[in-house]
């Protein structure tokens, strides 16, 4: 049997660090050859070249390795729809019984994991070839010391991501050089049209922490130019630092402010940013803010001077400059204040590929506690989860490991239709036993979680709505 290294991915375009994959592939003792699969839809809704010219270009790519065991497929164009790696894998096995497939990925999907279609069932059949991404060292070492991993070498840092950008804004040079000659004609020709570059910027960034820097990674990597980053304490040697008078002089000369302080250290910046700049004469331009919960109010000193104030937030986990670009494509962003404000706020998120949601005045603290309850929420679900399992003599990591796929296949089912089509368990079933039987065993075992099982059970009593009889929604309520 032929041990096949299937390597998926959009190639979005393809380039070099791709190449230096297959090649690391092939010189395995454990690869016989090499599948490349590009996608034919993504999984995350993302936009992609066409099928077929992905295609093309990763064979012009490849046409070097001509007697080499490497094959570009057109699998994923055959069976259409979005690309799902248990699913491709489980087809290809199907259809090809006389190979035994390995999956390979970068390490900086590792920490992704939990949005992927059945990783666990998909891990428990298929071996994984793990390939290093810079700033994901940690995840690397982490999936080494699991059975289904073999680990490879650390990959260039290089994304299709930050090449589409160059293609569309005709450089830096120094990331296209990563197109392989024989494509960059071609690559160019395609991608040109399909990415306008921004019209907004400069910007300037007052806070340089996760949020601040990943933001600077994505809007340089757009074409904006970020020409000023202050902070507070001089960890960046790039940053204005200090007092944030001594760096108003060269604020002025920018015309949007986006603060990425503290919520709590908002007002004081934007106060201190205000008095530093009053006696300046230069024009008033735009303040944004990308606190979660605070709106345009939170720079009132900087509105009392003629500034257009406002905010963005994504929902999105940050972790600086490491994978910036890739987490806030795709990723919706909150965007509300004065007219000037919104319209650069917009501007912000369109210039790093996301998707812009314009709230009400007011709303960003109900925005921002929808993404704690779904998102944050999720951790005290998961510690009551475990809590419970440890108490039945399961160790920690055995317990997350048991409740991961079925917190996934939930939250995936939910992503596909409604929050009712996605529960599942004896609350759809008006299974009044089963709640009372829960209750009794949560107060007997872990009494500190009881109140908020009940909480849950009103929750998804109120989420089924009326695809519950009223009699059963009664019962199931009484049981608490």
């Amino acid at each position: 049997m032929a041990r096949i290294a299937v390597y998926g991915g959009a190639f979005n375009p393809p380039h070099l660090a791709h190449v230096f994959t297959v090649a690391a592939l092939l010189s395995r003792a454990d690869v016989d050859a090499v599948w490349v699969l590009p996608a034919y839809g993504h999984v995350f809704g993302k936009q992609m070249a066409p099928f077929e010219d992905r295609l093309r270009l990763l064979r012009l790519t490849f046409e070097g390795f001509a007697g080499a065991p490497v094959v570009i497929s057109d699998f994923e164009g055959r069976r259409q729809g979005v690309s799902r790696t248990y699913d491709t894998l489980d087809a290809l096995e199907a259809e090809h019984p006389e190979h035994v497939f390995m999956w390979v990925m970068g390490a900086d999907n590792i920490t992704e994991s939990h949005r992927w279609h059945r990783f666990d069932d998909l891990v428990a059949r298929w071996p994984v070839i793990v390939f290093g991404r810079p700033g994901h060292e940690a995840a690397l070492e982490r999936a080494a010391e699991t059975s289904w991993c073999r680990p490879g070498p650390a990959m260039p840092d290089v994304s299709s991501t930050a090449l589409r950008r160059a293609l569309a804004a005709g450089g830096p040079e120094a990331t296209l050089r990563w197109l392989p000659p024989q494509i960059r004609a071609e690559a160019e020709a395609l991608y040109r049209p399909l990415i306008t570059p921004p019209a907004i910027g400069p910007v300037a960034i007052l806070g340089a922490g996760r949020a601040g820097l990943a933001m600077d990674t994505a809007l340089k990597a757009a074409g904006v130019e970020v020409p000023v980053i202050w902070n507070r304490s001089p960890r960046l040697a790039a940053t204005h630092t200090g007092p944030l008078a001594e760096a108003i002089l060269a604020l002025s000369r920018v015309p949007i402010w986006l603060l990425s302080v503290s919520d709590e250290a908002i007002p004081a910046v934007a106060a201190s940013a205000a008095a530093a700049w009053r006696d300046l004469g230069a024009p008033p331009g735009v303040a944004l803010h990308c606190a979660g919960r605070l709106g345009a109010e939170a720079l009132a000193p900087l509105s009392a001077l003629g500034w257009a104030a406002g905010s963005v937030h994504p929902v999105q986990t940050l972790h600086g400059a490491v994978g910036a670009v890739e987490a806030l494509e795709g990723a919706h962003c909150a965007v509300e204040g004065e007219r000037a404000a919104l319209g650069a706020a917009r501007a912000l998120v369109e210039a790093w590929s996301g998707h812009a949601v314009e709230l009400p005045p007011g709303g960003k603290a109900a925005w921002h506690a929808a993404a704690v309850l779904a998102g944050n929420g999720i951790g005290a679900l998961s510690a009551a989860g475990v809590a419970l399992l440890t108490s039945l003599g399961l160790d920690e990591a055995e317990a997350r490991a048991v409740l991961a796929p079925l917190q996934r296949g939930t939250v995936e089912a939910m992503a596909r239709g409604s929050v009712a089509e996605g529960l599942t368990g004896p609350v759809p079933r008006g299974d009044v036993a089963a709640i009372s039987a829960h209750v009794a065993a949560i107060s007997a075992q872990r009494p500190e979680w009881a109140p908020l099982y009940r909480a849950l059970v009103s929750g998804m009593v109120a989420a089924m709505g009326d695809a519950l009889d009223e009699a059963v929604r009664e019962a199931l309520l009484a049981s608490l």
